[in-house]
């Protein structure tokens, strides 16, 4: 998915939005308007192509929400890793979810939009962190707000073979450049920067990415995983 031809002529662009559109349900196909509203084409313009209303910022992250809400995920990821509740006393699991910003997993270019201060993206995970007495398991379900994809992704780590739990928080410059109307051959661009939070945890000769939203809670958690980390490491 990449960006529109800025100097496409409207019908060619109204085509391929369409054709994007072909055989996804009614959610999905304002997901896709409501990402595609910028490029290339005004949102005024996109609203009337289907009938319906064009979706707001917060109509999406609402839409995201129900979809995560309603996945019973905990469950999934004990079922998925095989573990009993028992098992994994040692700690509180640490939950993680955010928007995937920079997924590249099956080739496609995530869809980004931004906001004022709130960037979102077309698709969406969330991640369980367990700790047992011996090993850390992780458990991450990837949805794409855009259709059907789904990723789940299991991995499983003793302590000692782990280097280190590290959270980092990059700014991302996004520059969108649109034409000023739907059959005008003017371009503006408007700069809004977005920032992306990860959880890696480090281990001999590679890494695991998480995506995650920073709170006061998620900090506790984490530090709590880091001193289960010390503590852990070296017991044979």
């Amino acid at each position: 998915m990449g960006c529109l031809d800025k100097g496409m002529e409207k019908s060619t662009q109204k085509l391929l939005i369409e054709n994007l559109k072909r055989g996804k349900s009614q959610e999905q196909k304002r997901v896709i308007d409501f990402f595609l509203a910028d490029e290339g084409c005004t949102a005024g313009c996109l609203s009337g192509m289907n009938g319906t209303k064009q979706m707001t910022m917060t109509e999406y992250q609402q839409a995201v929400a129900n979809k995560l809400y309603g996945l019973n995920l905990k469950e999934r990821a004990l079922a998925k890793i095989a573990l009993d509740e028992s098992e994994i006393e040692e700690i509180p699991p640490i939950v993680l979810s955010g928007y995937a910003f920079e997924d590249s997993f099956d080739g496609n270019d995530v869809w980004v939009k931004v906001e004022g201060t709130q960037a979102v993206a077309s698709r969406f995970a969330a991640s369980w962190i367990f700790f047992s007495d011996t090993q850390i398991y992780t458990y991450t379900y990837k949805f794409d707000m855009t259709s059907d994809d789904v990723w789940e992704t299991t991995q499983d780590f003793f302590y000692q073979d782990i280097t280190c739990f590290t959270t980092q928080q990059r700014v991302v410059e996004k520059i969108d450049t649109h034409l000023t109307g739907c059959i005008k051959k003017g371009i503006s661009a408007e700069k809004n920067n977005y920032i992306v939070d990860t959880l890696k945890i480090i281990v001999p000769n590679t890494e695991f990415s998480f995506s995650m939203r920073n709170n006061e809670t998620l900090e506790q958690s984490l530090q709590a995983a880091k001193a289960m980390l010390r503590e852990r490491k070296f017991v044979k």
